[in-house]
C-alpha cells in the first residue's frame, strides 16, 4: 500500500552553520570592485550563483571602453599611421557613450540587486514568537530571531493594513494545515495596528491552529519592509501603501518575494513549501461544522464524478461562472480541455483517492477546501498532488467555481499545475504536456 513506503523527509536536517570557524564566515563583508563598496559574502555567492553571465557582460563592456579609447594610439602604433579625425571622434563616441553607458547600466543593476538580496538576509535578525502546541494555556511561545529557524522553518512574512492582510489571510487560512505539514510558519506585520481578530481569525481558529506566529516588536520588522519597499519603489513606481512580503526557505535563503497581489499559495507550496510529513492515503478530514460537512459533501460528489466519468454529475457540481484564474491562461494562449475530454477513459483518474481533507466557510457566500490526492496513472509511484477548490454558496447549495492541483510530496518540486472551472482544465507546465487528469507531476 501507499502508505507503507518509505518516504523522503526534508527540512528536518541541523541548522546551517555560516561562521563555520573565526577564519571562515560566509556573512563577512566582501569588497565588491563593481559596485565599489562592502557586500555580505553570502550575498555576493547567492547572486552570483543566479547571475553567471552578468561579470561577463561587465567585463566586455569595461575591455571595450578601454579598447575604443586607446584606438587612436593603438591605430598608429600598429599600422603605422594616425587615426583619421572622423574615426577618432567615432572612438571616443563609442567608448563614452556606447559601451561605457552599457557598463555602467550593468553594475548599476547589480548594485540594486545585491542591494535587495541582502536586505532580505538582514531579516535573519527579525524576531518571532511561535505558537504554542494546540494545548497550551498561552497562544505564542518561544521568542527568537529568525536565523534560529534554519533547519527547522520556513518563514512567509507579510506587511499591510488590516484591510490587505484580512485580503492576503483568506488563501493561507485555507492552507493552514498545508503549512503545518510543509512545518511553515506566516508572520503578519501590520502598519496601522490592526490585530489577528481584525484579519479575520476567531480566538478558536488560532488556538487551534500551529502555523501563525506573532511579530516581536513590530517596530523593526516595520522599519525592515519599509526600507525593502524603498529599493522596489525606486525601481518599479509601486505603491508605497501595498501589501508586501517575501518567503524564506529551510536554509534562511528567500525564495520568493512580491508587492501589491498576496501570494499564489498553491504554486508556493508546490515549489518551495513542499510537505515534511509522510502524505497517507489513510489521513482523515479535520473535524469541522455543520457547514463544512456540505463543503466536504459537494468535493465528494466533485471526486465522484471526476473518478467515474460522470459529465452530467461534473456539470451539476460546478456554477455557471468562469474562474478568472482559469480565464487568464485561456486569454495568455493557453489550450482548455473541455471536461467531456478530460473525463474521457484513459484521461479522468479513475482509482484515485483523497485524504486529509480541510474546509474553511470564509465567509457565509464562499468556502475553500484542500485535500491531498493519490492519483493511480501519476506516472511516479510516489507521486501525490494538493488541490484546493473554491465554493460559492447558491441557495442551500455549495457550487464549485475553482478546481486546481499540484504536484506535492518531499522529494520533488511541482513541474506544473492544473487549473479547472465549469469550462474544462488549463496546465501550466514546465514538462511535457500529458493528457491526463493527475499527469502533471513534478520532475
Amino acid at each position: 500500500k501507499r502508505h507503507s513506503r518509505h518516504r523522503i523527509i526534508i527540512g528536518r536536517q541541523s541548522n546551517t552553520v555560516l561562521s563555520m570557524s573565526s577564519n571562515f564566515d560566509l556573512t563577512r563583508p566582501t569588497f565588491d570592485l563593481f559596485t565599489l563598496r562592502s557586500i555580505r559574502g553570502d550575498a555576493l555567492l547567492q547572486y552570483n550563483s543566479l547571475n553567471q553571465s552578468e561579470p561577463l557582460r561587465i567585463n566586455l563592456f569595461l575591455t571595450l571602453t578601454f579598447t575604443l579609447l586607446a584606438l587612436p594610439s593603438m591605430s598608429e602604433a600598429v599600422l603605422g599611421e594616425a587615426l583619421s579625425v572622423p574615426g577618432t571622434a567615432a572612438s571616443l563616441i563609442g567608448s563614452s557613450v556606447g559601451s561605457f553607458a552599457l557598463f555602467l547600466r550593468e553594475c548599476s543593476r547589480r548594485s540594486r540587486q545585491l542591494e535587495r538580496i541582502e536586505k532580505e538576509m538582514n531579516a535573519e535578525f527579525l524576531m518571532v514568537r511561535l505558537p504554542n502546541n494546540r494545548f497550551a494555556e498561552r497562544r505564542f511561545g518561544q521568542r527568537v530571531q529568525l536565523k534560529q529557524l534554519r533547519g527547522k522553518k520556513r518563514v512567509i512574512a507579510l506587511c499591510g493594513t488590516k484591510d490587505e492582510l484580512r485580503h492576503a489571510m483568506v488563501q493561507i487560512r485555507a492552507f493552514r494545515n498545508r503549512l503545518y505539514q510543509a512545518a511553515a510558519i506566516v508572520v503578519p506585520i501590520p502598519t496601522d495596528g490592526s490585530s489577528a481578530i481584525d484579519w479575520g481569525l476567531s480566538n478558536e481558529e488560532m488556538m487551534s491552529t500551529q502555523f501563525l506566529a506573532e511579530a516581536d516588536n513590530i517596530g523593526d520588522w516595520v522599519e525592515y519592509f519599509r526600507a525593502l519597499k524603498q529599493g522596489d519603489d525606486e525601481s518599479s513606481g509601486s505603491n508605497n501603501s501595498a501589501l508586501f512580503w517575501f518567503g524564506l526557505s529551510n536554509s534562511g535563503r528567500s525564495f520568493a518575494s512580491g508587492a501589491g497581489d498576496p501570494p499564489r499559495l498553491i504554486e508556493i507550496l508546490g515549489q518551495n513549501l513542499r510537505p515534511v510529513e509522510v502524505l497517507l492515503e489513510t489521513d482523515e478530514k479535520v473535524q469541522s461544522t455543520a457547514e463544512n460537512e456540505k463543503v466536504f459533501a459537494a468535493q465528494e460528489k466533485f471526486y465522484a464524478a471526476l473518478t467515474s466519468g460522470d459529465h452530467t454529475s461534473m456539470e451539476s457540481v460546478f456554477t455557471k461562472d468562469q474562474a478568472e484564474e482559469v480565464s487568464e491562461v485561456i486569454e495568455g494562449g493557453g489550450r482548455i480541455d473541455k471536461w467531456k475530454a478530460c473525463l474521457e477513459d484513459g484521461a479522468r483518474p479513475e482509482g484515485m483517492l483523497i485524504s486529509g481533507g480541510d474546509c474553511l466557510i470564509a465567509s457565509p457566500e464562499i468556502a475553500y477546501s484542500t485535500a491531498v490526492e493519490f492519483p493511480p496513472n501519476a506516472g511516479i509511484d510516489s507521486a501525490t498532488l494538493l488541490a484546493v477548490q473554491k465554493w460559492a454558496k447558491q441557495g442551500d447549495e455549495w457550487k464549485l467555481l475553482l478546481h486546481q492541483t499540484i504536484p506535492w510530496s518531499p522529494d520533488s518540486k511541482a513541474g506544473g499545475t492544473l487549473r479547472c472551472d465549469c469550462r474544462g482544465c488549463v496546465a501550466l507546465t514546465r514538462a511535457k504536456d500529458r493528457r491526463t487528469f493527475g499527469g502533471i507531476v513534478g520532475r
